[in-house]
């Protein structure tokens, strides 16, 4: 789709009247997530955003400028740590305690696991958890509130259409773990973990949509402490090579932006769960479909809260 096309379909929307609506947005406030924030702020005239993140005051100007664009918008700011499950809970109560429905959730938090393997206090490995435990645990204690939405949006940004082969006798990657298998972990068991959501709340619309190149810097990497000198230079290496090919070939944070705004807000996703690639269409890769069909969905749903009960 076109951005012109996105440009006048988020026109369009804001034109409409859709006061009081209440979004929460973790990844939030850098890169994608902050140009997603940014522009729905200015599509929605009188809404509430909860918004998560490590720094109230490096949150400042940007909730100024966030004030600026509508005075309308209600700002609310918790300051978490989106790597821990205990944050992201606290961060939920905060929404389930203010609110009665939640309309648009977005989740954007993430690197590119080229660093090696960390871990939080809790255990989990971080990237993993970035982009899938954290982002589950969210949507999962949401999930009351979506469904008093008349039509809530769920958006994970992600790799929607990557979906590969995954470690099915590791589903946590706990002895498995490498760059590219927690990649192609984290895309598979994000569609299917929203395939068994989707089945069980029929009202509203899940969506892991991919990006594809975008300016931000999720290039920026930085080797873990300790890391040998030859982790440390592949890890330079790689993420100025991701970095210059973002440069040469990648859209603006801005239009990406505007292009999860259209995500969140178009009619063209009705309830159901949708995977959206880099030019806002519905995806087209099919690896996920034998994993539906053998019943994958569930089990990696069952796996999932597992975890979160041991944490």
């Amino acid at each position: 789709m076109k951005q012109n096309a996105i440009t006048q379909a988020n026109k369009a929307f804001t034109n409409e009247h859709h006061d009081g609506s209440v979004c929460v947005f973790a990844g939030g406030t850098n890169g994608i997530g902050a140009n997603t924030l940014e522009k729905l702020v200015q599509m929605l005239r009188s809404a509430t955003f909860y918004v998560i993140g490590g720094s109230t005051a490096r949150f400042a100007d940007q909730r100024a400028t966030l004030e600026r664009l509508n005075p309308n918008a209600k700002i609310v700011f918790f300051e978490g740590d989106v790597t821990l499950l205990s944050d992201v809970d606290t961060f939920a109560k905060t929404v389930l305690d203010a609110e009665t429905k939640v309309d648009y959730l977005f989740m954007s938090p993430g690197r590119l696991p080229l660093a090696g393997a960390e871990y939080t206090t809790e255990g989990l490995e971080v990237s993993f958890t970035l982009s899938y435990y954290a982002r589950m645990r969210l949507t999962a204690n949401l999930l009351p509130r979506l469904l008093a939405a008349p039509r809530a949006r769920v958006l994970s940004v992600l790799n929607g259409g990557k979906e590969g082969v995954f470690r099915e006798d590791d589903l946590g990657l706990v002895d498995n773990w490498s760059s590219l298998a927690v990649m192609a972990q984290y895309t598979t068991v994000t569609t299917l973990a929203f395939d068994h959501l989707a089945a069980q709340n029929k009202t509203f619309t899940f969506l892991q949509a991919y990006p594809g190149l975008v300016r931000t810097g999720i290039s920026n990497l930085v080797a873990p402490s300790g890391s040998g000198i030859g982790r440390r230079a592949y890890v330079a290496v790689v993420g100025r090579f991701v970095g210059m090919l973002a440069l040469l070939f990648g859209m603006t944070p801005v239009a990406s932006g505007e292009r999860h705004a259209y995500h969140l807000t178009s009619s063209a996703f009705g309830p159901g769960m949708w995977r959206v690639d880099d030019q806002s269409e519905v995806a087209k890769g099919t690896e996920v479909l034998k994993y539906r069909a053998a019943g994958w969905p569930k089990r990696i749903w069952e796996f999932t809260v597992s975890v979160f009960d041991k944490i």
